[in-house]
């Protein structure tokens, strides 16, 4: 794309000028991303008509409000699902996402992977200034190691993740690396980006000079942006890689190209899906090794012991026994799993075995076999509700004893009345155990010494006067409290 004089390029219409100046700070790069977005925008025929910008929390965000178009600004770390419920239901419109690191890579870095993984057509511009901006200049997500910021005065002792690795999983996503000296690379990136059809993803290094480069050691933003100069360099255009410090854009694979691991260390042949599902079985499966696959849902099943093997001769002889009685019909219903073995011989009326009579599966009213059979809970119900509880219990005690009830009625009421015997209205007896009584009799002083006055309270407190002589002093009952 050929250089352009600023007077000659028609972007400003684009842009909400009467609320300029904008709210970020001198020097920030947010401002030249926002303007080279705009320029490709008018270069490609996009207006609020067709395009969609989607932005999320943290000073990135800001730039929906200074952009004539249709834009949503949406919680923290949610622009990408936002953006393809956009997609979903106006596919022919253009969706821009413009956020931040930390918006993108952190708290929204889960809904990162699975667009990528879903190869939504959106079209992601990552403002990637190493720090947390607006709250001041806390550790990010893609904040180099052994940076110190607010959140690690001693160094970021965590390892920067790797967004191109990331977005490079896919075959079918587009990656581009970019910084916002390199401005005119920086338009291509965004254009090829748009015009890709599947997700894609601008990697833009930008200067936050107020809350990470000056406690970096640069002096201003300038000094930055001539980093970026001697530092980045392009990479070749065939490449498929890039380098730290490279700015460059990677197409997708070819189709036939193997799939990387996320980090270009290692490929792996293996198909992300099979070409087919495995055929299903039409009737109920019989166990969970009769599931389909070529091995069953649990695969190659372990070899039985031998007593294993001797339980299964042993039930499968009683079975072949069992199967004997029935009619042939009936066999073939229960070979066809049309019928269950436990309800042929309820039909037919034959006993059911103590075997067969596992939890629920002997029907009620089936017949039970000559001897001594246990059935199951499940097939009887004990009638627990008619058994005598403990609340039967005590009132007939109360019936016995004469005792009223509420209600009136002897024994008819759950609650007893206030005691009317000399027995019911004892105070209840010391405990027996020593570590109760001693707590009693703690709480016991305890009363006492809340009826003293608090010079008298004091005395007894430094062991001046026994409380015994300090409760007869003020004339107090020791026995009336109990």
């Amino acid at each position: 794309m050929p250089e352009a004089s600023f007077a000659d390029l028609d972007f400003k219409r684009h842009l909400k000028l009467d609320l300029f100046p904008t709210i970020w700070c001198p020097g920030c790069g947010i401002g030249t991303i926002m303007i080279e977005l705009a320029m490709v925008l008018d270069e490609m025929g996009m207006d609020e008509t067709n395009t969609i910008i989607v932005t999320g929390i943290g000073c990135t965000g800001r730039m929906g409000s200074y952009l004539k178009y249709e834009s949503v600004y949406t919680l923290h770390g949610r622009t990408l699902p936002v953006a393809e419920a956009i997609k979903a239901v106006r596919p022919e419109m253009h969706v821009v996402v413009v956020a931040g690191d930390g918006d993108t890579a952190s708290i929204g870095g889960n809904h990162l992977i699975h667009a990528i993984r879903r190869n939504a057509s959106l079209t992601v511009l990552c403002n990637n200034n190493e720090i947390y901006g607006l709250t001041g200049g806390q550790t990010g997500p893609t904040t180099p190691t052994g940076t110190k910021t607010l959140s690690s005065p001693a160094g970021n002792p965590n390892t920067p993740i790797n967004l191109q690795g990331l977005v490079r999983s896919s075959a079918h996503a587009l990656y581009a690396k970019t910084t916002v000296y390199h401005q005119l690379h920086m338009r291509n990136a965004i254009r090829e980006a748009i015009e890709h059809d599947g997700f894609s993803f601008v990697d833009i290094t930008s200067q936050c000079i107020e809350n990470n480069g000056r406690r970096i050691g640069f002096a201003s933003a300038n000094d930055m942006l001539n980093f970026y100069r001697k530092t980045y360099k392009r990479a070749a255009k065939d490449a498929d890689h890039l380098n730290p410090f490279e700015i460059g854009i990677l197409s997708p694979r070819p189709a036939d190209a193997a799939t990387t691991n996320g980090n270009g260390s290692g490929v792996t042949s293996t198909p992300e899906r099979p070409a087919a599902l495995p055929e299903q079985p039409t009737g109920p499966m019989a166990s969970a090794t009769a599931s389909p696959g070529a091995s069953g849902a649990i695969g190659a099943a372990l070899p039985a012991t031998d007593d294993e093997k001797a339980r299964r001769r042993a039930e499968s002889q009683e079975r072949a026994a069992v199967m004997a009685q029935l009619s042939p019909e009936v066999k073939l219903a229960v070979a066809k799993q049309e019928l269950t073995l436990t309800d042929a011989l309820t039909q037919a009326g034959i006993p059911i075995p103590e075997w067969l009579r596992t939890g629920a599966s002997a029907p009620s009213g089936a017949p039970v076999a000559p001897g001594d059979v246990q059935i199951s809970a499940s097939g009887q119900d004990p009638h627990t509700e008619q058994q005598p509880t403990e609340l039967d219990a005590q009132k007939g005690e109360a019936a016995a004893e004469e005792r009223n009830l509420i209600g009136g009625t002897q024994g008819g009421d759950a609650q007893p009345a206030a005691p009317i015997t000399a027995h019911d209205a004892a105070p209840p007896s010391v405990p027996a155990d020593p570590k109760e009584a001693k707590r009693a009799e703690a709480q016991r002083k305890l009363a006492l010494m809340q009826r003293l006055p608090s010079e008298v309270k004091l005395r007894v407190a430094k062991g001046e006067i026994a409380l015994a002589d300090a409760l007869r002093e003020a004339g107090i009952d020791p026995e009336s409290v109990g």
